[in-house]
């Protein structure tokens, strides 16, 4: 019987090869970077948080994915740096938010219901509700930010997005930063 003795690929490898289309190993960078994740959850966090910290560390660590360039930097530094200032975002979120008096928070589990995704009626209500939301987004964000989460949106990375509109790469850091303020709103 043959060992494997293959040689596990690196975090850089995995990460090129998930740039150009094979997700298989997707998970194979989630369960490496699954410890840092939950230690910065634990760090930063309390408790009752950790839960929404790691679900927005695992989305960073998919950006970074998206958005690494292997010129700038190892894999790792990227990624935990990314890790981490997803999770202390979330953190002084948290902060602010919990100065809010309670009573004027409203549940997000009021008045929400789960539609069957059988029913054509259905479907065709949340076509017209996604149009309907599409078209606030539109309306909310300038030319150049709709310009830009849609850049984002369908995967092209900072440095993309900056040559396809003709700007810094720093303006659309701050373009996408504008956008998650005006749509948290």
């Amino acid at each position: 019987m043959a060992e494997n003795t293959a040689k596990p690929l690196t975090d850089e490898e995995i990460v090129a090869r998930i740039q150009t289309g094979n997700f298989e190993d997707l998970q194979t960078v989630l369960d490496r970077y699954l410890p840092v994740i939950l230690f910065y959850a634990r760090q930063y966090r309390k408790e009752k948080d950790q839960e929404d910290a790691i679900q927005e560390a695992t989305i960073a660590l998919y950006s970074a994915i998206r958005r690494y360039d292997p010129d700038k930097s190892s894999f790792r530094t990227f990624a935990n740096l990314c890790i981490e200032r997803s999770v202390l975002s979330g953190a002084r979120c948290s902060l602010r938010k919990s100065k809010v008096p309670e009573e004027l928070l409203a549940s997000l589990d009021e008045g929400i219901e789960i539609p069957d995704g059988n029913d054509p009626q259905e479907i065709l209500l949340q076509k017209e509700r996604y149009r309907d939301l599409t078209d606030q987004i539109r309306l909310e964000l300038s030319g150049l930010e709709y310009a830009v989460l849609s850049s984002f949106l369908s995967g092209s990375r900072y440095q993309e997005i900056a040559k396809k509109l003709s700007i810094s790469e720093k303006s659309v850091d701050n373009a996408l930063a504008r956008i998650r303020r005006k749509l948290k709103k």
